[in-house]
């Protein structure tokens, strides 16, 4: 257990610490910040596995470092520039549901996570399309009543504190099981604060008020992510500002 502690805090960590290495730099092109939600991506990505798709929206470098991707690559997809476009963003609902319709037709156990913020364009769309078909998909949105909305749809709708990664992987763990059993979707409606919570802080409190890790043992983590975003941002630029490759990485497995 002390294993998956350290690994979910460091997972959050390391979104905090690309956050505030972006800020620093000044990077235009880094989209709304992720800062204070790192829970919420942690508490879902760390069910997931490479069977499994996510889709997010502008703030979705916290999402994909939860996934697993390297800390490296998000930070030249920053400094290239390669955003989502605005208008992309409202098909993210859809884009997600045809990853879980090949999961499905293919029998490999795969579930789609679509992180919405506070669920945009086609999510209506979208969750009655996953309902109608028993889609493993798992709707993540910010926006407060969407849990009330899904009733109608024969959708569970489970409202969680966002910045209480316990809270988030235990939801989300009952979410992914039913989804990899062919129960259909869920949508997690999270909750935070009006301002920038800390849920790193939060997390810390709780494991070491529970003796199951020191804070020795944290903030070990936190040097060792420091070095890792620091050498990252170090690291020669692996391709040229280019748009012509503008095609390329629109899809990346981790």
């Amino acid at each position: 257990m002390t294993d998956a502690l350290r690994g979910a805090y460091r997972v959050m960590r390391t979104i905090r610490a690309v956050e505030e290495r972006v800020r620093a730099t000044g990077e235009p092109a880094c989209g709304t910040r992720y800062a204070g939600e790192e829970a919420l991506a942690a508490g879902i990505c760390l069910h997931l596995d490479r069977r499994d798709a996510i889709a997010g929206t502008h703030r979705r470098h916290g999402h994909r470092i939860a996934k697993g991707v390297d800390v490296g690559a998000v930070l030249a997809e920053i400094r290239h520039h390669r955003l989502v476009a605005t208008d992309t963003l409202g098909g993210v609902p859809l884009l997600i549901c045809g990853a879980a319709i090949a999961a499905k037709q293919q029998h490999t156990g795969g579930v789609g996570v679509a992180f919405l913020g506070d669920g945009p364009g086609t999510t209506l769309e979208a969750l009655t399309l996953a309902s109608a078909w028993d889609l493993p998909v798992i709707f993540v949105t910010e926006n407060p009543g969407y849990a009330d909305r899904v009733a109608g749809l024969g959708v569970p709708g489970v409202v969680i504190d966002g910045s209480d990664f316990f809270a988030v992987h235990e939801a989300a763990g009952e979410a992914v099981g039913r989804a990899r059993d062919g129960g259909g979707p869920t949508l997690l409606e999270a909750g935070f604060p009006r301002h920038v919570g800390d849920c790193l802080q939060r997390f810390r409190t709780r494991v070491t008020d529970t003796g199951e890790l020191r804070e020795q043992v944290l903030d070990a983590i936190d040097a060792e992510v420091a070095q890792l975003v620091e050498d990252s941002a170090a690291a020669p630029e692996s391709a040229p500002d280019d748009l012509d490759d503008r095609g390329t990485d629109v899809y990346v497995s981790y």
